[in-house]
């Protein structure tokens, strides 16, 4: 993995484990020329990829040409009005960032410069203030959790300074709660598992709720006690891993038990904050302690070899200011390199961030590609299964859009509009 700069520790663990660094994001409030786009979506037009290997999910195919009309591929070879030489790289479907905190319109654009094309985005406490990510062309899709299940005294209360209408309390009627955030036009509910979070009973009545409407929740389960509870409770998506010890093998056992169950790890934001351990006096943990990315290697490498479909995230927020930054793209190339690393191939980590994500988080449109589906596409100069790496090598010149002219973020990505 290359080096980036290092967080500020205190910045991304709590107390007793890895916590979720979208605290971070309470330190930002998202400018007026972050909102502004940097470039206007160009007119579409009906496009022809030629000379291109194809990742087809499980392996590249012979070269081929690969049709764009309008947002979606098409199989149809008629009035081609561009044509691209791909000069024999690859094309891999736009990534997923699985689990992600983007606030603005310039965080979506920084994660398109690095070839993803979805966000995940684990929260959004204004709906206000999200509305406007949704379907916005030649950037991201923006696809959100609303206000997260938050118990009062739980450190992501005391955190936030989160009020009484930002809580969930003991008492709460969970079908209300849920329909209230989907009505305010979230994709999906998200639970917040730890000390003083909600209670087992009520994470089991808040995903029984989520799934009676035919949704899906995620539970942020950072530590074992939490991770537990997120078995238990039959919740969709289990997001990060524990930290302070190993998961035991019948709550593994109990989320491999329905093949629509997923956990999406975030290895790479466990990576950076165990990277020194001299600052880890700053949040009262002892070097030698239960917290260690080796936990979080080995609680990978356990639930890859139980079959639990693992999902690529990173928890980025982007810069935060000039001594944190968690960098929106560029940690999710981090983190395939991490899941192989853990023990997946190079197929199962890309799969990681496109088909499979797609599939895991209903999104029928995305992830593969083939006719019908969205022309989310990134061009690749080499071939990211023989180097999961390779993946950050994407094309540089084109003589239609790169993303990267615009949102210049240390690479060009080619998009193709959607």
């Amino acid at each position: 993995m290359k080096p980036i700069k290092l967080l500020t520790l205190a910045s991304i663990l709590s107390q007793s484990t890895i916590a979720c660094v979208e605290h971070l994001l309470q330190q930002r409030t998202p400018s007026p020329n972050s909102m502004i786009r940097k470039q206007t979506p160009t007119p579409r037009t009906k496009t022809a990829i030629a000379n291109v290997h194809v990742f087809d999910g499980t392996k590249l195919t012979p070269l081929q040409t690969i049709i764009i009309d309008g947002k979606h591929i098409t199989n149809d070879t008629s009035n081609i009005e561009t044509t691209v030489d791909g000069n024999g790289g690859v094309l891999i479907p736009g990534l997923i960032d699985c689990h992600v905190h983007i606030s603005d319109v310039a965080g979506l654009e920084a994660l398109t410069s690095y070839g993803v094309t979805t966000a995940m985005t684990m929260s959004c406490r204004n709906y206000t203030q999200c509305a406007p990510l949704r379907n916005l062309e030649g950037v991201a899709s923006f696809v959100s959790a609303g206000i997260p299940a938050t118990g009062p005294g739980s450190q992501h209360s005391r955190t936030f300074n989160l009020t009484a209408p930002y809580l969930i309390y003991p008492d709460a009627n969970s079908t209300e709660v849920v329909s209230y955030t989907f009505g305010n036009g979230s994709d999906f509910y998200k639970i917040t598992a730890e000390a003083n979070g909600p209670s087992q009973a009520l994470q089991n009545s808040l995903v029984e709720a989520v799934h009676n409407l035919g949704k899906q929740s995620m539970t942020h389960a950072a530590d074992l006690e939490a991770w537990t509870q997120a078995a238990i409770s039959g919740t969709d998506g289990i997001q990060h891993i524990p930290t302070n010890g190993r998961i035991n093998a019948s709550n593994i056992m109990t989320v491999r038990k329905s093949p629509a169950r997923w956990s999406t790890p975030t290895m790479n934001i466990a990576r950076y904050a165990f990277s020194n351990p001299i600052l880890l006096q700053f949040t009262g943990h002892q070097i030698g302690g239960p917290d260690s990315y080796q936990n979080v290697y080995d609680n990978v490498k356990a639930l890859h070899a139980a079959g639990i479909p693992i999902l690529a995230g990173t928890d980025a927020v982007g810069t935060i200011d000039a001594n944190i930054s968690v960098p929106y793209g560029l940690t999710l190339h981090f983190e395939l390199e991490n899941l192989v690393e853990a023990g997946l191939t190079t197929v199962e980590a890309l799969r990681a961030a496109t088909e499979l994500a797609a599939q895991h988080h209903k999104l029928a449109d995305r992830g593969k590609i083939a006719p019908g589906m969205r022309a989310d596409l990134v061009l690749l100069n080499s071939n990211p299964l023989a180097n999961i790496s390779n993946a950050r090598d994407i094309a540089r010149h084109w003589d239609v859009e790169c993303s990267g002219k615009h949102y210049r973020q240390g690479e060009c990505v080619w998009r193709l509009r959607v």
